[in-house]
């Protein structure tokens, strides 16, 4: 079981070289963790990292408080609208989440394949502390950003596009307002980077556990 403290923070935001034994076993089994079997495969991919969004959302808002949020260190020199709407807007980046994971679901099912399980989540103090849930919630927005990037040219079936583009740029809302929130500039390049299969199971492993 990993613990996402600030150690396994900082770990994410440089992309660490921890692995569960499920992915280590994929690599003993000579499988390229960049590639995918089939878009049944991507979209259950989707899948888990929506998963681990929306519980991370749901766990934080049940733990912090709206009161403890907007009095924290990034968010005390703003005012209002930002600190009146704040605590609805991630309750709703939550909900966004959980539709996406559903969705993905449904869409597994109508291709013939089974839905992927959720995983079993750790989030440690990330969802207790609302610096750190601000800071891990930036780069784990950017990550699903990056994934859904990462996997789009494996995507075998055309009609699968145009749905995975709408979460896609959704996705990047979300990371543009939580930069905000951190005070970080909210789209920093002209073109966001495309992360590989194992480079983004890295970061999430950090809060699966074992």
């Amino acid at each position: 079981m990993v613990l996402a403290g600030t150690g396994a923070l900082s770990a994410l935001a440089i992309g660490g070289a921890f692995s569960t034994p499920v992915l280590a076993a994929d690599e003993q089994e000579g499988e390229n963790d960049d590639q995918f079997e089939d878009d049944v495969a991507i979209l259950n991919y989707a899948r888990t990292l929506e998963a681990l969004e929306y519980r991370f959302y749901e766990r934080a808002l049940n733990n912090i408080s709206e009161q403890e949020l907007v009095g924290c260190g990034p968010l005390r020199e703003f005012g209002t609208p930002i600190t009146d709407n704040v605590y609805d807007y991630l309750g709703l980046i939550r909900d966004h989440e959980e539709t996406h994971f559903e969705t993905l679901g449904s869409i597994v099912e109508d291709l013939g394949g089974e839905p992927v399980a959720e995983p079993e989540f750790d989030f440690g103090s990330t969802v207790e502390d609302p610096e750190e849930f601000i800071a891990t919630a930036i780069v784990l927005e950017d990550t699903g950003v990056g994934a859904y990037a990462g996997a789009a040219p494996f995507i075998e079936d055309g009609d699968l596009v145009p749905p995975a583009l709408s979460i896609h740029s959704v996705e990047a809302r979300h990371a543009s307002f939580l930069r905000v929130l951190g005070q970080q500039v909210p789209f920093p390049e002209a073109f966001d980077e495309a992360l590989s299969r194992s480079e983004v199971l890295e970061r999430a492993s950090q809060f699966i556990v074992e």
